[in-house]
């Protein structure tokens, strides 16, 4: 039985483009883009990771073989859905086939990653899953729980507000997330011991600790590690549980440990939209005019793995607190109030890697990002560190024109 209808039922009958039948989309897998990428990583221990994509949707119901919940945005807790026995799985789509068959639900100038989220929906995995949650952290996402309601199984919305202000905000985001896991309890019929609430924090906390120590190596030893393999190490953090995850990429960081950097390569920062694949596009333009992106604060990566749970109090009162914490407080999403945490990442990653340069990247209709990137731009100007913004979409149309630009910052860095 579902939660809640976000559409009447009347109304969800007259949506048709989900209807199967001769004239639904085929949405191409993508096996092309990951052995393109892979031929270019030169590293073992990233075979894991792309064959991770290849299989990541047909495998996990029989692998996990537990209820599956599908999530958008960094901002709904893992670990309350693992303490209940559920595999989490982000559902953020970058793909322009995806984006496309979204088009039938979502005409008009929309942000292309919520299209490419409607469109996902075409695959039977999606329609599949137990749950998807949506957070109230874009319009878009918002409006999508109406949309998806008729061939989701059931959906739940969680309405927090866009304001990372700790002190203002932390009672607010306790309810929220208390409502969220007493109604997980209710409906995959579970009583989690506080015990297994702190084995899920552990586990997540393990799989931060991984990640920095990776990131650091990247970002202090420029070319050990392309950012492509990086990317879709952290991307496959989406539907790899934390453990599994964890584990290899410790494998990894033993291996590009023993690597040199590469002598002379300037150390580039990315920012801004969320980098997921397959849509490496700006990855791509950035590798052919010579960029080494040593570090990033984009949500797809370091927003989503960086900070962990921290546990001051072991009360399950004191640990939904505390995954607030982690998943709101530092949030640098443009869609939130607090612009200064973002900046201040930036700053702070620039000065403590020694980076040579800010590269913001926006996902054309994205007015929020863009509307930072402003902002940011005048506190680097004032600070003397070199910032390019670059606006694009999922097209290839504007790639040859990208690359140039590129180029001519990277001579400009000398």
């Amino acid at each position: 039985m579902k939660n809640k209808e976000y559409i009447r039922e009347d109304y969800g009958k007259t949506l048709k483009f989900f209807s199967k039948g001769k004239d639904s989309p085929e949405i191409p897998g993508n096996s092309e883009a990951i052995e393109k990428y892979r031929k270019l990583s030169g590293l073992k221990e990233t075979d894991f990771f792309y064959d991770a994509f290849l299989k990541a949707k047909s495998t996990i119901p029989e692998k996990e073989k537990k209820p599956v919940a599908g999530y958008f945005c960094n901002t709904v807790p893992e670990e309350l859905l693992l303490a209940c026995g559920v595999h989490p799985v982000r559902l953020c789509s970058a793909d322009s086939h995806c984006a496309e068959c979204g088009e039938e639900a979502i005409p008009g100038d929309i942000c292309p990653m919520v299209k490419a989220a409607c469109g996902d929906f075409f695959h039977d995995f999606n329609r599949m899953m137990d749950l998807l949650i949506i957070p109230a952290t874009c319009d878009g996402r918002v409006k999508l729980a109406e949309i998806l309601s008729p061939v989701a199984k059931d959906i739940y919305f969680i309405d927090i507000p866009r304001n990372t202000d700790y002190l203002e905000n932390v009672n607010i985001w306790e309810k929220e997330y208390t409502k969220f896991f007493d109604y997980l309890k209710s409906k995959f019929k579970v009583k989690p011991a506080r015990r297994e609430i702190l084995d899920a924090c552990i586990q997540t906390n393990e799989r931060t600790r991984m990640y920095r120590k990776i990131y650091e190596a990247r970002a202090k030893k420029p070319g050990i590690m392309n950012a492509f393999d990086y990317f879709i190490m952290a991307n496959s953090s989406f539907f790899l549980s934390p453990a599994e995850w964890t584990e290899k990429a410790s494998l990894l960081y033993g291996e590009i440990s023993g690597r040199e950097q590469e002598p002379g390569r300037k150390k580039i920062l990315l920012a801004g939209s969320p980098v997921v694949f397959p849509n490496f596009k700006i990855l791509d333009i950035l590798g052919d005019a010579g960029c080494c992106v040593s570090a990033d604060v984009v949500c797809s990566a370091y927003g989503r793995l960086y900070d962990p749970v921290e546990i001051d109090e072991e009360t399950e009162s004191g640990i939904i607190r505390a995954l607030s914490l982690k998943y709101v407080a530092p949030s640098i999403c443009p869609c939130f109030v607090g612009i200064d945490k973002l900046i201040n990442t930036v700053l702070d990653s620039v000065e403590r890697y020694g980076l040579d340069g800010v590269i913001y990247y926006n996902i054309r209709l994205c007015q929020v990002f863009e509307m930072a990137s402003g902002v940011l731009r005048s506190v680097l100007k004032d600070r003397d560190i070199p910032f390019l913004f670059l606006k694009t979409d999922f097209s290839k149309e504007d790639t040859g024109q990208l690359k140039t630009r590129v180029e001519a910052f990277m001579e400009m860095l000398g």
